[in-house]
Parts: structure tokens; C-alpha cells; sequence
């Protein structure tokens, strides 16, 4: 099992260029190349075989920007969604509306070297009452994330293995600290 790096940060922390930072940051090194990892990703109806907290997801349309679709999540509640941004092969952005609050998740790979990946999740949440929920919804989305990404390196570790020559699997690798 891979071990991942928690990162959290006031939205009003500025870095060093004066913008905003995100809110959650999971990340982990995944055994795998990056075109495993986008397999998984931009198969959306696949989505609950990584992201548990999700019991169904699709999208009305093509893995591009501009795309909508939905998730609804294992509680009942039902998330819009908005592709806002898509790099093929390297990351893809999303905003979701769940009750009053808004959402922007980023999904970023780094290839590592030729089977290893750095996988980069993090979560923006804003919106006019968001104040009142940011710190549940900051360990919830930790919570969250963190199984999410948990599950998603094992899974794309898995068929990595399946489509890999026999010999080649190598150990995993437990990130350091950022």
C-alpha cells in the first residue's frame, strides 16, 4: 500500500505569486506509467472502482473541457459536475456544486520515471457559505481524496502488472514528506 503526503492550507495562504492555494493536497507515487492512470481517469463510469464515497458517475459527453455530467454520491446526494479543463495524459480540472458550497478538483500526473508516476489530487471549496463548512468539509475531502487516491494507485498498479512482461514488477514506494 502506498503511503501519501497531506497537505493542508488556508484558502487565504497566499504562495509566493499571490494566488489562492488549495484547501486539500493528497499525492502518491503510483507504480504504474501515466497512460494507465489516464485509462482510469477519464473513464468516468468507472469512477466508484477508485472513488468509494461515489456509487455512480457519468458525463454527457466526450472527456473534454466544457463537458458536464454528475456524480451521485453514496449518501444520495447528487453532485453537477463541469470539466473545465482537460491535458491529455497529464491532468484534468473539475468544478462541482454540492449543496451551497463549490468545488474545484485537480488531477495531476508527474511521470516519474518509465512504471512510476507522482499522482496529484487536491480540492479547492469556495462559495458565498462556505466559511461556515470549510473546516468539516476539509477532513471530509481529506477523508475522501485520501481513500480515493488510495484506491486508485492500487487499481492502476493492478493492471499495470496484467499488461506488464512477466519479471518487471518491482516493489512499491512510500512518498516523503513535500
Amino acid at each position: 500500500m502506498q503511503r501519501m503526503d497531506l497537505t493542508f492550507q488556508h484558502d487565504r495562504t497566499l504562495n509566493n505569486q499571490g494566488v489562492a492555494v488549495n484547501d486539500v493536497n493528497v499525492q502518491v507515487r503510483v507504480k504504474s506509467p501515466p497512460s494507465e492512470i489516464w485509462k482510469i481517469w477519464s473513464n468516468f463510469s468507472e469512477a466508484p472502482l477508485w472513488d468509494t464515497d461515489v456509487s455512480r458517475c457519468e458525463l454527457n459527453g466526450p472527456f473534454q473541457a466544457g463537458t458536464r455530467g454528475q456524480c451521485i454520491l453514496k449518501n444520495g446526494l447528487t453532485m453537477p459536475l463541469k470539466l473545465e479543463a482537460v491535458k491529455m495524459h497529464e491532468s484534468y480540472r473539475n468544478t462541482a456544486r454540492l449543496l451551497w458550497i463549490d468545488l474545484e478538483f485537480d488531477h495531476r500526473m508527474h511521470r516519474l520515471s518509465p512504471d512510476e508516476t507522482q499522482v496529484v489530487h487536491s480540492a479547492k471549496i469556495s462559495g458565498r457559505l462556505s466559511f461556515l463548512y470549510r473546516g468539516l468539509l476539509r477532513k471530509l475531502l481529506t477523508a475522501a481524496m485520501t481513500s480515493a487516491l488510495d484506491n486508485l494507485c492500487a487499481l492502476a498498479e493492478q493492471r499495470a502488472k496484467a499488461t506488464s512482461p512477466p519479471g518487471l514488477e518491482r516493489p512499491g514506494t512510500h512518498l516523503h514528506p513535500v
